[in-house]
């Protein structure tokens, strides 16, 4: 079982139509919705599935940061979680950036939050070992 969330304030001076799209543009799920917390508004997009995360998994190999992105993965992972950011700005024009939470994305970043059983499972998926820039092996996502 697998658990993914993924959420982006909307800044103030943010059209939310632009928010939402930066999220749709790296991950595909199954609920998506728009939160209030302590004044703040937030989109929240979840799924339960890991083919929404397809379109990650694909601009990681188009853009060719695989190791950069297995580095981040890496470094906030548990035995069953795993999280990361992506800046906000590069998502929504379909490319990839890894940040971190404070100050590297101006209008905050993405966050990711993928839960299951065996995190290195879906790390390995998305992010294989590689070899000069080259997945040393795929494979179908992990179940």
């Amino acid at each position: 079982m697998i658990e993914v969330t993924v959420e982006a304030e909307v800044k103030l001076t943010e059209d939310e139509e632009k928010v939402k799209q930066a999220i749709l543009n790296v991950f595909e799920p199954e609920s998506i919705t728009i939160q209030e917390r302590f004044g703040r508004k937030y989109i929240v997009a979840k799924s339960k599935n890991i083919e929404s995360l397809r379109k990650l998994h694909s601009l990681l190999r188009r853009e060719r940061i695989l190791d950069a992105a297995r580095k981040m993965m890496r470094r906030f992972s548990t035995q069953n979680q795993v999280i990361f950011f992506l800046n906000k700005q590069v998502a929504y024009v379909g490319h990839l950036s890894f940040c971190l939470p404070e100050r590297e994305s101006p209008l905050g970043p993405i966050r990711f939050e993928i839960t299951c059983d065996n995190i290195k499972d879906v790390i390995n998926w998305l992010a294989p070992p590689t070899s000069q820039g080259k997945p040393l092996f795929e494979r179908e996502p992990p179940t």
